[in-house]
């Protein structure tokens, strides 16, 4: 008995060396267990939140109007402006079931989790100069949405942020979202030259579907004639109203390219003019190769309705929109600075 193990020992002996053979990272890729982190989530929630505002403590300031950015006489009274009743129902983020459809190879009965990893690019050409960066693979999520509704608000600085008791500009709703990503889709964050961050992405949606979107008048015309002016006298209907885009449909869209982020003080070139610019710390936004790209028709119809939702019998269909397809390009070089004042 110990002879024939022995023998079969020594047979078994040039496959265990043929395990060991270094493999490829085409096979690697396919290897579970490797580091970085996997995650995989079905999210289901409602988010209600009563009011959100921002401040602006001293409104059109003196200075200001000193230097012609506004008439004379302008108000320097400060406000906030926000919204208030803001609801969202159902939102869903979990991965795709889009069961037997295939798109660029993948299978979506196949999971797809989002994926984090920090890598190190030695290769010939490095990506990124050879920088450590962090990779977030957004894998194959979808997003779905029944319903958001919220109201716009103004209101002076006495509220204290508080702006339920003002004055309503409007309401928006939103409804009926299905949002697709595509699993090849990533954004890589790495700090460039200095102290800085970058944002590289390649994000692609396979389906943007919106059922409506909408702007919302609560109390349509005011009954007091002197609201309605000379023209129309006897339009004094006082009910709510809605115009906005139903079956909202959009092809694969496409966002890619670099956007950098600093924070700067400086009192240098544009900011040397004048006293008001001096010495500003300032976040500076760069684009490099960044585009927006929408491959197939941009579809919509445009209604009035007596509902955010946009349905019922007092519809209206103004017409319909049709984009072919759309690229936006930001050219290299372009940026936008935002500073205090």
């Amino acid at each position: 008995m110990k002879r024939v193990l022995t023998f079969l020992a020594i047979m078994l002996l040039p496959l265990s060396v043929m395990a060991m053979t270094p493999v490829t990272d085409s096979t690697l890729s396919d290897v579970t267990g490797q580091a970085g982190v996997s995650i995989n989530a079905d999210l289901m929630m409602n988010i209600q939140i009563g009011t959100m505002s921002w401040g602006d403590e001293d409104g059109l300031v003196q200075s200001h109007v000193a230097e012609n950015w506004w008439p004379a006489g302008a108000s320097t009274e400060g406000g906030y402006v926000g919204i208030t009743n803001f609801n969202l129902l159902n939102l869903r983020i979990k991965a795709r079931d889009d069961a037997g459809e295939s798109f660029n190879g993948y299978w979506y009965t196949d999971l797809k989790p989002i994926t984090i990893d920090v890598a190190t690019d030695t290769a010939a050409t490095p990506l990124y100069g050879g920088a450590t960066f962090v990779r977030f693979g957004l894998g194959a999520l979808m997003v779905t949405m029944d319903d958001l509704s919220m109201g716009v608000m103004l209101d002076d600085y006495t509220c204290a942020g508080d702006i339920t008791g003002g004055m309503m500009m409007g309401t928006v709703n939103v409804g009926g979202l299905a949002l697709y990503f595509n699993p090849d889709s990533y954004v890589d964050i790495y700090a460039h030259a200095g102290c800085g961050v970058n944002f590289t992405m390649d994000i692609i949606i396979d389906e943007f579907a919106l059922e409506y979107v909408s702007w919302g008048d609560t109390d349509g015309l005011q009954q007091n004639p002197s609201n309605l002016g000379a023209a129309a006298p006897w339009f004094t209907y006082g009910g709510q109203g809605y115009v906005g885009l139903a079956n909202i449909s959009m092809g694969v869209i496409e966002i890619a390219g670099t956007v950098a982020i600093d924070v700067v003080t400086s009192s240098a070139g544009l900011y040397a003019h004048g006293t008001f610019y001096k010495s500003n710390s300032i976040v500076h936004i760069a684009f490099n190769g960044f585009s927006i790209d929408v491959d197939g028709p941009i579809t919509a119809d445009v209604c009035l309705a007596n509902n955010g939702q946009l349905t019922g019998v007092q519809v209206g269909t103004l017409g319909d929109i049709y984009i072919s397809g759309m690229s936006v390009d930001i050219l290299n070089g372009s940026w936008v600075d935002i500073w205090a004042h």
